[in-house]
């Protein structure tokens, strides 16, 4: 400011100074890191467009070389079709993981929060992967024990994810042995459960330093583990946020040449009930004769197995003695005649590494305990049975369930026509086992004097049988409503060559939504089409308007409410 005298004349002035360099600095940093979370923005927001643009032509070249997969090759194209699968997986699971990384990184990706069964996931996850294990030979199981209450509130597609990613590192980096998910009860209050999820292998192992920097985006071990075994370092990353998100974490303990077991847990909400309802408790298995429990004999050559499966049977109420060999299982039935209601077989992976061969001696030459063309190792499934069936009148009532991995159940197919043998898939699911055994209690106690008859239930097997046992219905005829004309095609060639009872479905083709709608005709005795399949990209109805709009319509008829259409949503996650 000016200072003046008393007659109003300039005379001087006053100023103050102040050094901005600073301030300007961190002005000109505070731009730049606007700049760099725009371009993260771009960036992200790039990624995730491409990586939707890609998903569409990539799951068209999927469905439609899985169409010609069915047809007849030959085995050079067999094995070109197979490669481009491969390939074109691998490639989509790359794609899913960028996209769920940029949606983490923009804060856009959040937990939904529905009912579901830890229980059901952890079987679901392990069934995803089993037939990979068992390609490479290896034993695959899973276990939560029954008692624990297993009904939540949370996100099952992000638990899923999490279990597929840990459960296919382990099968990729184990050569031999086993891998397996194990889920414990952590900690329970009065409105949240918490869990801990284990996944073991017996593969190559991570040394100390690899461990450090195992859950870093696009890391891996070492440079010979990416040529090796492939991967791009992100899955266990991605893993690990979603655990964090799940108010859990995540870890591993591994030594080199011994395995490795990754760790996760997570919080998810109780379901909560009135206080005068109660869960439905896990069913026991009704005694064979009254005052004492079913005695099971269970044959397991893997010692995991063995043990997660005796835990089951011993959870369901029976008394389970479990041997590793054949050799030993014929000399427990032999030692003790009438003492086991029921013989649990579990085939090694070793039986199938090639073509069942027939036996290289008659069935009079299968001695006892001491013989040794009773081998205890890699006997195949056919010298087994035929063991079992040369003494088969030394126990005539004794009741076989032959636990066959489920990509070799062609193996045992030829003895499902055999005097009390049941085929159960494996790995098994809890209530699989549960109605298998339920079965064979049923047809004991229905040829056992002074005990109450039961009507038999057929155990549920697996799903081949379950389908094969369902009645013969009339085909679909089925509505499908996508935008993209190439994905429309693929979808119309699969259900095409789906039949159900032998008859084939109906498939009709609608591009927009107001297409849909005008091929959606209200009849008296319900909907012209049986089914609807559609996406959520068109631009002139959204899936609400679909919905909304059969639904309302249905309200308002007079028709049996049960048949209702049901309404199948494609969306990508």
């Amino acid at each position: 400011t000016t200072r003046r005298d008393v007659t109003g004349a300039i005379i001087g002035m006053i100023g103050v100074g102040q050094d901005i360099t600073d301030l300007r600095r961190l002005m000109e940093q505070e731009a730049l890191l606007f700049q760099a979370q725009a371009a993260n923005d771009a960036k992200s927001q790039f990624l995730a467009t491409m990586s939707h643009e890609m998903r569409t032509p990539l799951n068209v070249i999927l469905g439609m070389n899985d169409l010609i997969i069915e047809t007849r090759l030959n085995s050079e194209q067999r094995t070109f079709a197979e490669q481009v699968k491969t390939s074109a997986e691998s490639l989509l699971i790359l794609i899913n993981d960028i996209l769920d990384l940029t949606k983490v990184e923009a804060g856009k990706l959040e937990l939904v929060a529905v009912d579901f069964d830890i229980r059901q996931v952890m079987e679901d996850a392990i069934d995803s992967v089993a037939a990979k294990a068992l390609g490479k030979g290896l034993e695959i199981c899973s276990y939560i024990a029954p008692e624990i209450r297993t009904d939540v509130i949370g996100d099952p597609d992000r638990l899923r994810q999490i279990l597929l990613n840990l459960l296919s590192n382990g099968i990729k980096f184990t050569k031999e042995g086993q891998v397996y998910l194990l889920i414990e009860e952590e900690e329970e209050t009065a409105s949240h459960h918490a869990f801990r999820f284990k996944v073991h292998d017996s593969g190559i192992g991570i040394t100390a330093d690899g461990q450090k920097k195992l859950f870093s985006r696009f890391s891996q071990v070492d440079s010979s583990t990416t040529r090796t075994y492939g991967g791009t370092g992100l899955g266990l990353a991605i893993s690990k946020q979603f655990a964090e998100l799940m108010d859990g974490t995540m870890g591993v303990q591994s030594e080199v040449g011994t395995g490795s077991n990754f760790w996760f847990t997570g919080v998810f909400k109780k379901i909560l009930r009135p206080t005068n309802v109660f869960p439905v408790p896990m069913l026991l298995i009704p005694k064979v004769r009254e005052g004492s429990p079913l005695t099971v004999l269970l044959k397991a050559e893997n010692e995991t197995l063995r043990l997660l499966l005796t835990r089951y049977l011993e959870a369901l109420g029976i008394d389970a003695e479990s041997v590793n060999s054949l050799p030993k299982a014929v000399h427990a039935l032999e030692s003790n005649p009438g003492k086991f209601d029921m013989l649990f077989f579990c085939p090694s992976m070793k039986a199938f590494d090639g073509a069942v061969s027939a036996p290289s001696s008659s069935v009079s030459d299968y001695g006892a305990k001491n013989d040794p063309t009773i081998r205890s190792s890699s006997i195949d499934l056919h010298h087994a049975m035929t063991v079992l069936k040369s003494r088969a009148h030394l126990w005539p009532k004794l009741e076989t369930i032959i636990m066959c991995p489920i990509k070799c159940l062609s193996h045992a197919s030829g003895y499902r026509d055999l005097h009390r043998c049941s085929i159960l898939s494996r790995p098994v699911r809890l209530s699989a086992l549960h109605d298998a055994v339920v079965a064979c209690v049923m047809r004991i106690r229905n040829e056992t004097p002074g005990c109450h008859s039961l009507a038999p239930k057929p155990a549920v097997l697996n799903q081949q049988t379950q389908d094969a046992e369902k009645p013969k219905g009339r085909s679909w005829r089925i509505l499908v409503a996508i935008s993209d004309m190439k994905q429309r095609m693929v979808l119309r060639a699969i259900i095409a060559r789906q039949q159900l009872h032998g008859e084939q479905h109906q498939c009709v083709l609608a591009g927009s939504g107001k297409e849909t709608i005008e091929k959606l005709v209200l009849e008296d005795a319900g909907w012209n089409h049986d089914c609807l399949i559609f996406d959520t990209n068109f631009k002139d109805h959204t899936q609400q308007d679909i919905v909304r709009y059969v639904r309302d319509r249905e309200a308002q008829a007079l028709f049996n409410k049960n048949k209702n259409t049901p309404l199948v949503l494609i969306a990508a996650i």
